[in-house]
């Protein structure tokens, strides 16, 4: 394990740290505390990033003595001036308290609407997580499953969670789960809705994208169901590791092939694998996790394929390696990108 250069950031994104962390492989929970036993002066890191996916605010605000001391000293004034007030106590007529009460009343039930809608929000009140263009996140959900946002994406959840319902997400975009087992009595159902497809898990891991009128399910482990909900009543699958599944708006079929799931799950730990991928799915790439326009300057470009693995730390680096690696020309004009054959 050569961990000795990561930075707090790789630490947060390293999946065998997550699970260190969520104590939920032993295998990398024996590897990770004998690697941190020998490299102490990374403990205090480790243990900061820990917190961050743990999702530990542990920078507290102090409030300075001075403050506090000038907030005491204000309010002893103050009684001690209410002290030597005389109270002059003016008797009230019958339709004054009439009107008291009628008064109280008013108050009270706009008390009352306030905190039964206060109460309904707690309790339906959603959270969201969105990535701009070029961004990711790691998300850790609250029974301590793992959710990778890949770019230009979001997800939602409903904050009221408990161990006898279904746990349930709505992506638009594309990310990585990784599911832990629910605990507790019930089924225990992990669903994850995007526009045109439910996938319905038992604990596993999983790429799903789903953009425009293209929802794609790759298994990496574990056992899902798709359901194809309003597109293709009725229609669903079952999938097995190493497949991928498609759903499209225009077949409303499912289509399911054997491929390798790292390709398409890569980019979690910031680098692109292409494996005979055509110009123009890494075209469709840029569009949807970059916001470019993209356009080929030769038609006959978009039928040529590409194998290899590209890093990816910014924008401007994966332009970079896409030309050198692959012999293109990049040429970026604001929002839009051509690209040429060298």
């Amino acid at each position: 394990m050569k961990f000795s250069d990561y930075e707090l950031k790789d630490f947060i994104q390293d999946e065998s740290f997550q699970h260190w962390v969520n104590k939920s492989f032993p295998d990398d929970v024996i590897q990770w505390d004998a690697w941190l036993e020998n490299n102490s002066d990374k403990k205090a890191l480790a243990n900061e990033a820990a917190a961050i996916i743990r999702g530990i605010n542990f920078k507290q605000q102090q409030v300075p003595r001075h403050t506090i001391d000038a907030g005491w000293q204000k309010l002893t004034q103050y009684l001690s001036q209410t002290e030597q007030k005389q109270w002059v106590v003016t008797p009230v007529k019958w339709y004054q308290r009439q009107q008291v009460w009628q008064l109280a009343a008013v108050w009270l039930g706009f008390l009352f609407v306030t905190a039964a809608g206060f109460y309904f929000h707690q309790k339906t009140k959603e959270l969201r997580y969105q990535t701009g263009f070029g961004e990711t996140a790691t998300i850790v959900l609250p029974d301590k499953s793992t959710v990778v946002l890949n770019s230009n994406s979001k997800l939602v959840l409903k904050n009221n969670w408990s161990s006898l319902k279904d746990r349930e997400v709505w992506l638009a975009g594309e990310a990585f789960f990784s599911v832990v087992k629910k605990t507790g009595r019930g089924d225990a159902r992990f669903l994850v809705h995007t526009g045109t497809m439910d996938v319905k898990v038992l604990g596993t891991k999983f790429n799903v994208n789903s953009r425009k009128t293209r929802t794609r399910v790759v298994l990496n482990s574990g056992k899902v169901q798709l359901s194809a909900g309003k597109l293709a009543p009725g229609k669903s699958t079952i999938m097995q590791p190493g497949e991928l599944a498609e759903l499209t708006a225009d077949n409303k079929e499912f289509v399911k092939k054997k491929v390798n799931p790292l390709v398409y799950s890569s980019w979690i730990h910031k680098k692109l694998l292409f494996d005979d991928t055509s110009i123009q799915e890494i075209a469709g790439l840029l569009q949807d996790n970059y916001g470019f326009r993209v356009k080929l300057a030769d038609p006959a470009l978009m039928n040529r394929r590409l194998t290899g693995e590209v890093y990816v730390e910014d924008v401007e680096t994966l332009l970079t390696a896409l030309s050198k690696s692959f012999q293109l020309e990049m040429i970026q004009k604001g929002n839009t990108l051509i690209i040429k054959g060298k």
